[in-house]
């Protein structure tokens, strides 16, 4: 197995020379034939991000950002709703509505694949280690997979592999109960790939569960327990988990999906593994974020590669995918680009993201189908003072 580049630990706006070392062991050979990549964007510079803010925020933004929630919860009709806004050198705000009875603070939500920025962490440290590349094919792990020879990590992290999600296949959506990583690929397997390996982008599951059977054989350890000593420990995050398969489930609102029979009620949490399975507090998951973005997990090569190859999602000119990290260009009086991710499955909408033009982190998660984006949104409006109009 070919080592990854040396990774100087260095600040950079752009792609930086360090980035495109980490990169050049994972350039695709096929040629994407897909619409444009989008341009590289700034990242902020640790020196920006700060501390994570430990003080609350002034007590009117506090406000204003109450009663944000609160129209944010009417307009949506969730059941339940949480929140948090952190704004480096000002303070933090975390809000959570619904919630009857309330169980002991803090918040839990399951975040779904707003999880997947763990995955990725966990697989750019083992590359900064000199444990995989980019370029790493997938074939000593799934020998029989079709084109495991040509599939890379870059591709399962980046959702170009071609590789059909198992979530997409109709009689799985509709059997309860837990399902191994093992079963999913198998799922996988059955049915034909979407595309050649790296000619288009297209959203799957199966790369990131693929990920995380690669993580726990590399690391010698369950994907969970990467998890919790390479991320949790590491930022002190005492209020996230991972779901276990086979282990009582962690306590958060369960889900309440638009159609009625479109969720078993006995659904495992544990079943999406590395493709999301994170419970969290919405506090904790822009902690994450600021330690991502603030140089705590990866290195600045590492985080600028992650932001390097921005795919256009299902054929939009509005969100962007790189490597487990998404981007979004937010129209309105104050254009905005958000460095995060989203998440969903039926009955469950979350989002985190951090806007650059507010400096400010922003996650909300809440158990019905309403719109977690619209919700930050409206957090943001009401953070800058601005008149607030609801999801």
């Amino acid at each position: 197995m070919r080592p990854a580049p040396s990774l100087p630990n260095r600040p950079g706006r752009l792609l930086g020379l360090a980035a495109a070392a980490f990169l050049s062991a994972g350039l695709q050979a096929q040629t994407y034939r897909g619409p444009a990549l989008r341009s590289p964007v700034i990242l902020p510079e640790e020196r920006e991000l700060g501390s994570f803010p430990a003080a609350p925020l002034p007590g009117d933004l506090q406000q204003g950002l109450d009663a944000a929630l609160r129209i944010a919860q009417e307009k949506t009709k969730a059941p339940a709703i949480t929140a948090a806004v952190a704004v480096p050198g000002r303070g933090l705000w975390t809000g959570s509505r619904g919630l009857d009875p309330a169980p002991p603070s803090p918040r839990l939500f399951y975040w779904a694949s707003a999880g997947k920025p763990f995955t990725a962490v966990l697989v750019i440290q083992l590359i900064e280690e000199g444990k995989l590349t980019l370029a790493t094919t997938i074939d000593r792990w799934f020998p029989d997979f079709p084109e495991a020879r040509r599939i890379t990590v870059e591709q399962l992290l980046s959702h170009t592999s071609g590789i059909f999600s198992w979530q997409q296949d109709r009689k799985l959506r509709k059997t309860p109960g837990y399902k191994t990583p093992e079963r999913l690929i198998a799922i996988a397997l059955s049915h034909p790939m979407d595309f050649a390996p790296g000619e288009h982008w297209s959203y799957s599951n199966t790369g990131y569960t693929m990920l995380g059977r690669i993580i726990e054989i590399v690391d010698g350890r369950s994907y969970a327990d990467a998890v919790q000593a390479r991320i949790l420990k590491r930022l002190g995050l005492a209020n996230t988990t991972v779901a276990r398969p086979h282990a009582p489930e962690p306590p958060c609102p369960r889900p309440h999906p638009q159609a009625s029979d479109e969720l078993p009620m006995d659904t495992s949490l544990a079943t999406p593994f590395a493709a999301g399975s994170v419970v969290a507090s919405a506090e904790d998951m822009i902690r994450f974020w600021h330690g991502l973005l603030g140089g705590r997990l990866v290195s600045r090569a590492g985080l600028e590669a992650m932001f390097s190859k921005l795919y256009p999602m299902f054929n939009q000119r509005v969100s962007f995918y790189g490597l487990g990290v998404m981007v979004q260009d937010v129209p309105g009086g104050t254009p905005q680009v958000w460095l995060g991710h989203s998440g969903g499955t039926p009955g469950i909408k979350a989002e985190v993201a951090y806007s650059r033009e507010v400096n400010a982190f922003a996650a909300v998660a809440l158990n019905n189908d309403g719109s977690a984006q619209a919700t930050i949104n409206l957090l943001l409006r009401a953070l800058r003072g601005e008149p607030m109009a609801g999801p």
